[in-house]
């Protein structure tokens, strides 16, 4: 395949060449460029290559050599970077990244594809905050934490795009910048990039997670003033969050994504503390409408669903398939009803 006089990130470029790399597939885009599934040919061994979109290759390349980013980047929570490249096609520059190969999904395609317990939510979220902790120790903010940026390796959840907006952020794009994880202070002058900003935005990808929004774009949509809310760092003190999660939960989520940097939490140590905190009793999850599944190490399996009868709902309880008479409650209304089943799965799910 015959590559354009100059690359167009937006397009698809598969089973095109670019210097020793063999393109298969297309991954997606992202805040800084493109990522494809490769071949490098030299070595013959899979890679994601990711084609970044900056203003100037040459000068991207020089600072990524600079900050060494593929010597600080080992941690098993982030994707490994191999080396940057810069490549010629066409008489025109482009600068790409090697890295590893995850087998897996995103957490954006996992919130796509079904529903994830907020008991596996917040695993995912405790050892990504190890992987931030680590960056962050090494003086290098992430700057683009999203569900898209978090891929599953063998079911280990692990940080994509690790040190490149520190090394190359003055070259990225502006309007590439993912705004709507964004602290409020980013808005007022772009530049800014601290512990907070992160935190802010590890805030807003937990809310997804928990919440289980498999398409954040059509959410926002549905929300009366979302770009101002956004701007403001007030989206999250606006939105009802699902009523299965729980307050705790809830809590630490508002307190990372606080409009005022200062009182949110100030490392990623501290807010993994706050959930290490958390014991969680069961996994619940929809096995059906109006029905949930609880599973728990130890204690016996739950099943929780609605019964509609003609003039009352029943809030049937079950453990290991018995009836509990003590849990199980009659209403007049669906809407009692189902405040209680979710107040239920709310208070044991976490000790």
């Amino acid at each position: 395949m015959r590559l354009d006089s100059k690359m167009d990130i937006e397009k698809d470029y598969s089973g095109a060449d670019i210097g020793k790399y063999k393109l298969l597939t297309k991954l997606g885009n992202g805040g800084f460029g493109a990522v494809y599934k490769a071949v490098d040919r030299v070595l013959n061994a899979e890679k994601a290559i990711k084609i970044l979109e900056v203003s100037d290759p040459r000068k991207a390349y020089e600072l990524f050599n600079e900050a060494a980013i593929p010597y600080k980047c080992q941690h098993n929570n982030i994707i490994r970077i191999n080396s940057g490249e810069l490549l010629t096609f066409n008489s025109e520059d482009v600068f790409i990244v090697d890295m590893e190969l995850a087998n897996g999904a995103s957490i954006d395609g996992l919130l796509q594809n079904r529903f994830v317990p907020v008991s596996e939510s917040i695993r995912y979220i405790k050892d990504i905050l190890f992987a931030v902790e680590f960056s962050h120790l090494k003086g290098i903010i992430h700057r683009d934490i999203k569900p898209a940026n978090i891929l599953l390796d063998n079911g280990i959840p692990k940080l994509s795009d690790f040190g490149l907006s520190t090394a190359l952020g003055g070259l990225i794009i502006p309007w590439r910048w993912y705004r709507s994880h964004a602290a409020p202070e980013t808005f007022v002058d772009y530049s800014v990039a601290t512990v907070e900003t992160d935190i802010f935005a590890l805030g807003m990808t937990m809310f997804r997670m928990v919440n289980n929004i498999s398409n954040w774009s059509l959410f926002l949509q549905n929300i009366t003033n979302f770009e101002s809310l956004i701007r403001t760092g007030k989206l999250i003190g606006k939105i009802q969050q699902e009523p299965y999660v729980p307050l705790k939960i809830q809590r630490i989520i508002r307190k990372a994504c606080n409009p005022l940097p200062e009182k949110r939490y100030h490392s990623a140590a501290e807010m993994r503390n706050s959930l290490e905190k958390i014991h969680f009793l069961y996994n619940w999850y929809m096995s059906g409408n109006y029905h949930w599944t609880g599973t728990s190490i130890g204690l016996p399996n739950k099943d929780i669903y609605l019964e509609m009868k003609r003039k009352s709902v029943n809030v049937v309880v079950k453990n290991n398939g018995r009836r509990s008479s003590s849990d199980s409650r009659n209403f007049f209304s669906l809407e009692e009803a189902m405040a209680y089943l979710f107040e239920y799965i709310r208070e044991t799910t976490i000790q």
